[in-house]
């Protein structure tokens, strides 16, 4: 997994060094998190914030924290939150609308408490995401996205369970 972050960030320090028609941005989203855990469903609130530098027309880097959801029941309280990175590949349509798509690595933490004791899971996977971005102007844009955290694997013991995590995102991005 070293070796991904190390590839990730030298192609992003590559990218700036070569790029003439380059732009940073600040975005953030709010979301529905869908949690199935077990055969079990759910959907939480969650939000975002991210950093990205937009290489060319095609191509943008991106790094997120995400809030993808927390609850609080007979006792256990739970919130699941995600560090990413990712490279996007970007099809404009025409001036205002594009499509990407989306492909990173996600640092998934699932932290909860029960009887005020304080247990923290973490799985770092690769995850996907498609979408669209409707461009207001030069500096502000409009984005939808489905994004796939796949399935996450928790244990201890000999007990484990699978949740698999998808989100639908709506955000502004603000270029400078």
């Amino acid at each position: 997994m070293k070796k991904i972050f190390a590839l990730a960030a030298l192609a992003f320090a590559a990218s700036t060094a070569c790029a003439a028609d380059n732009s940073w941005y600040v975005g953030g989203d709010i979301g529905s998190s869908r949690f199935k855990i077990e055969g079990d469903s759910g959907s939480k609130t969650g939000f975002g914030a991210s950093v990205g530098y937009q290489l060319n027309t095609n191509v943008a880097f991106e790094a997120s924290v995400r809030r993808l959801g927390s609850d609080t029941e007979d006792g256990l309280k739970l919130s699941v939150n995600a560090l990413q990175i990712s490279a996007l590949g970007i099809a404009p349509l025409n001036k205002e609308f594009s499509l990407f798509a989306r492909l990173g690595v996600s640092r998934n933490s699932l932290d909860f408490t029960v009887s005020n004791v304080d247990f923290s899971l973490h799985k770092t996977k690769a995850f996907f995401g498609l979408g669209g971005a409707y461009q207001f102007d030069k500096a502000l844009s409009l984005r939808a996205e489905y994004v796939n955290l796949g399935k996450n694997k928790i244990g201890a013991g000999g007990q484990s369970a699978e949740f698999k995590i998808h989100q639908f995102n709506l955000g502004l991005n603000y270029a400078f």
